[in-house]
């Protein structure tokens, strides 16, 4: 069996950053304890359970938004994350007196800064994301934004008679964006497009497209969380047409997949830490040696 590295693959700039940015709070000790991130600093559960090993407080869970994540913390730091947060949030941090280190994403950052100044200058704004997504809920938080999540909405959604952006989430799935755009330019032919996917993303999502009569098998690791993973399982299986599984890390590779393989591709989400890919890698290649899955 060959096991075909898929490039690129895994951190994107953003989370490198973001890793990066709570590295630097945790060797300063002059940066105010506890620190805390305001929900997970990127969508991997290796990375913040690493982090938690270090007395990081990861704010998060129970279906609260970020600015409800804030009403426990009176002390210390918080980290704003790689998907950013809305003005409501900022200003909440500065009204706690907390010490903000803002970790989010360059490519977010503009697309904020689009959104806001469109609606400032009269658009009907549209915003093709995924509800409850973090990245969402900072981009809804800058007023005359309205969510559109499928074609379905987007042909029923009102438009008004003034000009119309259509922005999305920098993680979303190029794929997924053309009907809903589509639908919309054919109410409005005259709406502006913006260009948010990130690069990283895109070139992910097409590098495992391109993998199409290449290989048997796909496996993409990554968290169940994450949005950019989910994308990456569904271009193969829908554009590449390879059968394709997610896993967390090497323990969740079922041996009955790899049965009649004779290439398995790898590829690993931009929040996945490389050597958790790494021992996935490294796990099918003892698997393509021995000819029976790694005992350990």
């Amino acid at each position: 069996m060959r096991v075909l590295p898929i490039t690129p693959r895994g951190y994107c700039h953003g989370v490198v950053n973001a890793i990066a940015e709570v590295n630097r709070c945790l060797a300063d000790p002059t940066i105010p304890r506890p620190i805390h991130i305001l929900g997970m600093i990127v969508h991997n559960r290796h990375v913040v359970e690493r982090f938690a090993a270090q007395g990081v407080v990861a704010l998060v869970g129970g279906g609260k938004t970020r600015l409800e994540l804030l009403d426990g913390v009176t002390a210390g730091t918080v980290v704003v994350t790689a998907h950013g947060v809305g003005e409501d949030v900022y200003a909440r941090i500065r009204e706690k007196g907390l010490h903000l280190v803002d970790a989010t994403c360059g490519d977010v950052r503009r697309n904020h800064a689009e959104i806001t100044e469109r609606v400032a200058t009269g658009h009907r704004v549209l915003f093709v994301g995924k509800a409850g997504h973090p990245e969402t809920e900072g981009v809804l938080s800058i007023k005359g934004v309205t969510l559109v999540e499928s074609a379905a909405q987007a042909a029923v959604v009102p438009l008004g008679d003034g000009p119309v952006f259509i922005a999305s989430q920098t993680t979303f799935s190029t794929r997924d964006i053309v009907p809903i755009v589509d639908a919309i330019r054919d109410r409005r032919p005259d709406a502006v497009v913006g260009d948010e996917i990130c690069d990283a993303t895109r070139l992910r999502q097409e590098a495992v497209a391109a993998v199409r009569g290449q290989a048997d098998l796909i496996i993409v690791v990554g968290d169940p969380h994450s949005n950019n993973t989910h994308n990456l399982v569904r271009i193969g299986r829908e554009v590449a047409l390879i059968p394709t599984e997610r896993v967390e890390s090497v323990d969740g590779i079922d041996p009955a997949w790899l049965v009649g393989v004779r290439t398995v591709a790898v590829t690993a989400g931009a929040s996945t830490p490389t050597d958790v890919t790494a021992a996935v890698i490294a796990f099918l290649r003892h698997y393509d040696e021995c000819g029976v899955p790694d005992p350990r």
